[in-house]
């Protein structure tokens, strides 16, 4: 059976409103990067959630699972 192990994970959202990416999409800054880093780590993204702050700030929080090693004896 396997096994999967979990990772939460909050990335602060920066979207530049005045800078426009490819098709006219916001350019959000470092959260493709951060999740490509988590992938090379063999972490698969399965759910997102977004989150306001009580301060307003906004957050990104995304759930990651990778399959769990067996432990070596």
């Amino acid at each position: 059976m396997v096994q999967w192990e979990y990772k939460v994970v909050p990335i602060r959202t920066r979207i530049h409103s005045g800078t426009m990416g490819g098709a006219g999409k916001p350019v959000i800054d470092d959260v493709e990067n951060e999740l490509n880093e988590l992938g090379k780590e063999g972490w698969e993204l399965v759910s997102v959630q977004d989150t306001t702050m009580q301060d307003g700030r906004i957050f990104t929080v995304v759930y990651l699972r990778r399959q769990k090693l067996p432990h070596k004896t």
